[in-house]
């Protein structure tokens, strides 16, 4: 207990003294990125509004115009057809060369990206406009350009000065000039499945326009589709707008531009940020008219970010130079600008490629930082030694001899199921949405209910270790290790989210990087989880639950400082802009909405606490039934403050960085925000309690599951095909803890490598796909007498596929699989059992025969 006092005492301390450190200056004027000079196209004059992008590795720039000499020495305009790539891109000494020829001679055309080759839209020769759709593909292997010409269908009108982007497998076109000159307002889509027709879509509520900005980016939820400036018949327009493509999202307003940026070159950047690089913004019209030499009138160089999640706008640098007819590129984590115009009639050559310069700035991670986190890491290695003393035999390794208290155990369930997922995916969601899936709390008043009055019992009534020995007394073997199976890959991938997770976190503040933190951890959890047994890890894990929650309000307090007009502001903007709703109420089942998340986590929360085994082997280390039951209801009342908590951080991140747009990084992760927070805001010393209790998070859930898993590997497998000792039983459990660390580890790198945008909605869709069934087979068994192994066995191999055949063919939101399999596995397998024969076992199996009052 001393050391809770101690722990609590810290906490305490270091909130206070928050305010009182002078938070450091913020970074906004550092340009974010440094650019280099590419091979130059060959042209000498430079070519501007040509189709630019690359295909197969290589660049492609087709069409385009330019002057013969400056328009006001008389200069004329030509538009030309030629074809250049650029081989092997960003390898020094690449040239252009030329390989071929468009049909006719056009610029100020749109394209867009894709597979099947560079897909280019529209244009103008200078005498007509074209309605044109073809696609350039390049076969590296005969060393050719293709150039189609027939498989898409023409635009639904003729236009030049047009946006196009790229939306999966859908093009939209927004705006552009008509063939008579005038600005249009107009949105079509063209899906490349089935690339029959364009499909006229409702315009954005603003004026016509051409040469707007036009990207898809995510805006903290799903893809949408954004436009900004451009210029109509009289004016350049700032004006922006955000398309929601799912069904009844429609436009709706985005924060405008600082200035206008008319022809300017974008692209989606990151995972939530969009770059508007120069551009022209119209000043100086008569200087434009009675300029004399190129140097009379320059394109701004200023380089725009726009982040979708804050809607907010700031500069992060500038070009080499000002530049507007050209396309931003991005390949190999490069961007790529080739050929524009500098000045009016003006073009340019050159060809620029940029990298960022400006990575996540890292906290002064000093000594006190380190000596703290190093006194809590010494401390669990005390706690873990201590109760390795009292493992003396299987029981008390597995079980913890059965004496520990309710309300510990009912703390190390709520730890098990927060983990680094809860403490760093929770806030990054709420921040960048809202609070819609806080809604999934309540729920907890309708399954734990259910597990306390029938799970729990009967459970308790069999003295197993593993929860699936109830599937083999009550069905068969077969049914038994098919479930254990299922709950082994599914343990497997969550531990190595629970592993990556805080090492993005570490590695943000710390010199190491994200492997060597993930080495680190697993290494530290594995040996942690097989010095102290269960008793170790559930006593860990109060501990790292009440430092997760004090480094949680720590952060808070360090936000809501850092907002300028502190808790009145927050309120202001959060309610302002919806950032504390609970979303939307509306039968819509394929995205998350409020009665969608509700039923999911019914289903979600059910499974969890009746066939997670290591929630369920804390219900079996209480000593009675009593006692059992009160560990759920304590996992009730502390993770609803827990959620409060988490949820509020979110929203402070995302008022703060409203405020606060250029510290943000356009390369961090959206579930990395609270790291990146961490390293740039949290003061010395602070920094090491936090990071230790995003450490908590991690090994909190990683020890459990390890545990569990070897807990199953044990009884379920060795256990079930060799008979063994105490002494055996106690010795395997031990090694495969080991094993099945050294397994977590190794999946925890290979995440490294995987894009995955939000971790919380993988997760989630993960823990659907796996634990419907799951759960299912033990309502089964519970709450049915005449199911039997067949039935039982067939239901769930039904209940599978019926979820990969949701998955692929139907764009049912994640958070309904659960509910799909529960109910599939269910529904087949009790009918299946009252066709088909096959064994059963009732007798003190099902919630029929069970003593509810039992004190086992």
């Amino acid at each position: 207990m001393r050391f809770l006092k101690a722990i609590i005492f810290f906490t305490s301390y270091f909130v206070v003294l928050v305010p009182q450190v002078v938070k450091s200056e913020l970074n906004t004027h550092t340009p974010f990125f440094h650019w280099q000079s590419g091979a130059p196209l060959p042209v000498q004059q430079g070519l501007s509004s040509g189709f630019t992008g690359f295909h197969n590795g290589t660049l492609i720039y087709a069409g385009g115009n330019n002057f013969d000499k400056p328009k006001w020495e008389g200069g004329i305009k030509a538009f030309h057809d030629e074809i250049y790539l650029l081989e092997d891109a960003g390898k020094n000494g690449s040239e252009w060369q030329k390989v071929g020829n468009l049909p006719f001679a056009v610029a100020d055309g749109a394209a867009v990206e894709s597979a099947a080759g560079l897909i280019c839209l529209g244009g103008t020769d200078g005498n007509k406009a074209y309605d044109a759709v073809f696609i350039l593909k390049w076969d590296a292997s005969a060393k050719r350009i293709l150039v189609d010409t027939t498989t898409l269908p023409p635009l639904p009108e003729a236009c030049y000065q047009l946006s196009a982007a790229k939306l999966g497998t859908v093009i939209y076109v927004t705006g552009g000039r008509n063939v008579a000159g005038e600005a249009m307002s107009n949105t079509w889509k063209l899906d490349l499945k089935l690339p029959q027709r364009w499909e006229k879509l409702p315009s954005w509520p603003g004026p016509p326009r051409f040469g707007p900005v036009l990207q898809v980016q995510n805006n903290g939820e799903v893809p949408c589709l954004y436009v900004f400036g451009g210029k109509s018949d009289t004016e350049y327009l700032t004006d922006g707008y955000v398309l929601d493509p799912r069904p009844g999202g429609g436009w709706k307003r985005a924060a405008a531009m600082p200035r206008a940026a008319l022809l300017a070159p974008a692209l989606a950047y990151g995972p939530s940020h969009i770059l508007v690089f120069s551009g022209s913004d119209g000043h100086d019209p008569d200087g434009i008219r009675q300029m004399k030499a190129a140097d009379d009138y320059r394109f701004i160089p200023e380089i725009l970010a726009y982040h979708t999640i804050t809607d907010t706008w700031v500069p992060v640098g500038e070009l080499p130079g000002g530049l507007v007819g050209a396309q931003a590129r991005l390949y190999q984590g490069e961007i790529w600008i080739a050929g524009g115009e500098t000045a009016p009639s003006v073009r340019t050559p050159a060809v620029v490629t940029g990298l960022p310069d400006r990575v996540t700035s890292k906290s002064v991670f000093g000594w006190p930082d380190y000596t703290i986190l190093l006194l809590y890491l010494l401390v669990l290695a005390g706690i873990s030694w201590f109760f390795s003393q009292r493992n003396q035999t299987a029981n008390d390794y597995l079980l913890g001899g059965q004496r520990v208290p309710a309300w510990a155990a009912g703390i190390s369930v709520m730890a098990t199921q927060v983990s680094a997922i809860g403490f760093m995916t929770i806030p990054a969601k709420s921040y960048a949405v809202n609070w819609a899936y806080f809604i999934g709390v309540f729920t907890w008043f309708i399954a734990v209910p259910v597990v306390t009055v029938y799970f729990i019992p009967l459970i308790r009534s069999m003295r197993i270790t593993s929860v699936y020995e109830y599937l083999e007394n009550r069905f068969n073997a077969t049914v038994r290790l098919m479930a254990a199976i299922l709950f082994l890959l599914f343990q497997l991938a969550r531990m190595g989210l629970v592993l990556y997770l805080p090492a993005l976190a570490l590695s943000a503040v710390t010199p190491l990087d994200t492997l060597t933190c993930i080495l680190v951890m697993g290494v530290l959890s594995t040996f942690y989880t097989v010095i102290g047994g269960i008793e170790g890890v559930i006593w860990i894990e109060v501990v790292q639950a009440l430092l997760l929650f004090g480094g949680a309000l720590a952060c808070v307090v360090i936000g809501i400082y850092g907002i300028e007009g502190g808790w009145g502001t927050f309120w202001e903007v959060a309610v302002t802009d919806e950032k504390l709703s609970f979303g939307k109420w509306n039968w819509d089942v394929t995205s998350s909405t409020l009665l969608v998340i509700v039923i999911g986590n019914i289903f979600i929360r059910l499974g969890n606490l009746t066939t997670d085994q290591a929630v369920v082997q804390r219900y079996l280390t209480t000593p009675t039934v009593k006692e059992a039951q009160k560990t759920v209801w304590t996992d009730v009342w502390a993770s609803i403050p827990w959620a409060i908590v988490i949820y509020l951080l979110g929203t402070v991140l995302y008022v703060f960085y409203k405020q606060h747009p250029g510290e943000l990084n356009p390369l961090s992760n959206t579930d990395g925000i609270l790291p990146h927070f961490i390293a740039q805001n949290a003061p010395m010393g602070m920094s090491g309690l936090i990071i230790a209790g995003i450490f908590a998070a991690s090994m909190s859930s990683s020890q459990s599951h390890i545990h569990s898993l070897a807990t199953i590997v044990t009884t379920d497998f060795y256990g079930r095909f060799r008979k063994l000792t105490p002494e055996q039983t106690y010795r395997t459990a031990r090694t495969w803890t080991l094993v099945l660390g050294g397994v977590s580890t190794l999946l925890a790198t290979s995440l490294l490598y995987l894009d995955i945008f939000s971790l919380l909605d993988f997760f989630q869709e993960l823990t659907g796909l796996f634990i419907g069934a799951s759960s299912g087979l033990f309502i089964l068994g519970m709450f049915t007498k005449k199911a039997n192994s067949t039935g039982a066995l067939l239901g769930t191999f039904l209940s599978v596929a019926v979820l990969y055949a949701v998955k692929l063919y139907t764009p049912l939101s994640f958070w309904l699989f659960s509910m799909i399999g529960f109910t599939s596995c269910v529904t087949s397998g009790y009918l299946l059992s009252l066709w088909l024969p096959g064994k059963k076992q009732t007798s003190g199996l099902t919630i029929y025969e069970t003593d509810r009052t039992t004190s086992n």
